[in-house]
């Protein structure tokens, strides 16, 4: 579940600090979500983590904190679709399950020179038939290996124990194979926070509640999209952000516009993110408040949210950008 949507090199760095912290599913179950959030941050998708945690309480107060060697039971666990099933009953425990992913894809794709639109679905029951009985850890971890080492978007034929075998590569259409997907547009999208502290050194942080990206993550105060015209270079595009942040705590803590323009920073440190289908270039500003203005902010935000002044923000789960910035902060002092 880790190694979806991740390259190799981050996942093994994440599972080895995983695992010293999480041995067993029964640790995962007598942890806090909050902690296993923090813990995955930076993997992205947290919606996986949201479902190991939901799944190792299953299987401890079901299972006796044992992985069920049952598909019934493992289907009935959080976030496992067709991929993660396989790959639980073919390489964990060693049934005759084939794994696709995209490496396996390609290789199939090339193999049997395969033009199909739904790739998936055309090389599951290929790679379910030439699955060797018995063999499925092997035979799956070395597919994917192949896929992800040597028959890649650019083929490495010379080193293919497959070439005597690979119907495109006899037609010279390999570099064709698989047939090429339409590219998503990317859409740009800009953000602007403000790291908000008082005289403590306490910083503000809000929790994300009931959003489709990083639901129940803390995160500083700001806008997550702004729509802009004409704001191409990197001035215009900060000019844009401190104004819209400067509105956005306007409006939300009752504060004069003027005032901020004279509090909080021109400068700002800039996080830019890629993600699926978006580019996010993130602004960071900072202001250092007073005890007034502190309790004008305390008297405006009871009762809206999740909010918290905190010197312990490295305890709390962030989306990337956000923890980014804290350091970037934090070095500054």
């Amino acid at each position: 579940m880790m190694l979806q949507q991740t390259q190799m090199e981050r996942g093994v760095r994440y599972f080895n600090r995983w695992m010293q912290e999480f041995p067993t599913p029964d640790s995962i179950a007598e942890s806090s979500l909050e902690k296993v959030l923090q813990l995955w941050e930076g993997l992205g998708y947290y919606s996986r983590a949201r479902n190991i945690y939901a799944s190792a309480k299953i299987i401890s107060n079901t299972y006796n904190g044992k992985i069920p060697c049952d598909e019934a039971k493992i289907r009935s666990l959080a976030g496992i679709g067709e991929y993660t099933l396989s790959a639980i009953m073919g390489i964990a425990f060693e049934k005759d399950y084939a794994v696709v992913d995209a490496n396996v894809e390609r290789v199939f794709a090339r193999l049997f020179n395969c033009t199909d639109k739904n790739l998936k679905k055309a090389v599951k029951p290929l790679a379910q038939e030439l699955l060797p009985h018995g063999k499925a850890r092997t035979y799956n971890q070395a597919l994917m290996e192949l896929g992800a080492l040597v028959c890649k978007k650019i083929p490495q034929c010379a080193n293919c124990p497959l070439v005597p075998y690979c119907e495109s590569k006899k037609l010279n259409l390999e570099r064709e194979r698989p047939v090429p997907k339409a590219k998503k547009e990317i859409i740009p999208v800009l953000a602007s926070f403000c790291i908000i502290t008082n005289s403590n050194n306490e910083e503000l942080l809000r929790q994300r509640t009931n959003q489709k990206l990083w639901n129940t993550l803390w995160e500083y105060f700001g806008i997550d999209t702004i729509i802009f015209d004409n704001a191409s270079s990197a001035e215009e595009k900060q000019n844009v952000a401190r104004q819209s942040i400067l509105i956005e705590i306007s409006e939300t803590f009752k504060i004069p516009k003027a005032i901020l323009e004279e509090n909080i920073s021109d400068n700002a440190f800039c996080v830019t993110s890629n993600y699926t289908n978006h580019k996010l270039t993130a602004y960071f500003f900072s202001w250092h408040v007073t005890e007034e203005f502190e309790q004008i902010i305390n008297k405006n935000i009871s009762g809206t949210g999740p909010y918290v002044w905190t010197k312990n923000t490295e305890q709390s789960a962030m989306p990337s950008h956000h923890r980014k910035a804290h350091q970037n902060h934090k070095e500054k002092g």
